[in-house]
């Protein structure tokens, strides 16, 4: 993994959000081949192997489905469906693709940076992707990602870590195995997968009372 997106990741357990201490084993022009990475709050490690973060703390890692909508589809054209669904239209703006989603991360990291999850092979780590494995957790800080793709390979805790991952106004693409948050607004939806928005935070705007 190229070492800037080391910064992205978070500890996956429920407590303060705080950056991750890195100790590298193999790092080759900077990029981390081997390694740990450890939680200073609750001293979790998650190891990094050939350049892929393990973030599945053992958990049975979820598995592609066959005949999955998103695995049909060529590549450059997934990366035009996931970079519409999720209004990629800020340079430098960072994205998360799931499973078959995962398969596009090359292509829409022209775009943005792309943290892949679980993704199949033929899918290379660059400067501006990073692969990681998960099981029901995505290991970012809240509120820090513009949109999250997943398929039904996730089991549906991987909805509700999404929403937390998402910023204000960010976009999620999930299946319709899973259905969508009450909380979350529907923008569209097919026989395969649904497409909402994280409702924008509100700020209160008082006027300062005048001195007596």
């Amino acid at each position: 993994m190229f070492i800037e997106l080391l910064d992205l990741l978070r500890c996956i357990n429920s407590h303060e959000d705080t950056w991750l201490v890195a100790s590298f084993k193999t790092v080759s022009n900077r990029f981390v081949l081997d390694g740990t990475l450890g939680c200073p709050t609750c001293s979790a490690k998650y190891a990094i192997t050939t350049g892929v973060a393990d973030f599945s703390v053992g958990a049975e890692l979820p598995r592609h489905k066959p005949g999955q909508h998103a695995a049909t589809l060529e590549r450059e054209e997934l990366a035009t469906r996931a970079g519409a669904f999720l209004n990629v239209t800020e340079p430098g703006a960072t994205v998360v693709l799931g499973g078959s989603w995962a398969s596009a991360a090359q292509e829409l990291s022209l775009m943005s940076e792309v943290l892949a999850l679980n993704a199949e092979s033929g899918v290379e780590e660059s400067e501006t992707v990073g692969l990681l494995l998960v099981g029901s957790a995505i290991p970012v800080a809240p509120g820090s990602v513009l949109g999250v793709a997943i398929d039904s390979s996730f089991p549906p805790e991987i909805v509700a870590s999404a929403v937390k991952a998402v910023r204000p106004g960010g976009r999620i693409v999930g299946p319709v195995e899973i259905p969508a948050p009450p909380d979350l607004l529907v923008l569209a939806h097919d026989e395969h997968y649904w497409v909402a928005e994280k409702s924008a935070q509100l700020i209160s705007l008082q006027r300062a009372k005048p001195n007596a």
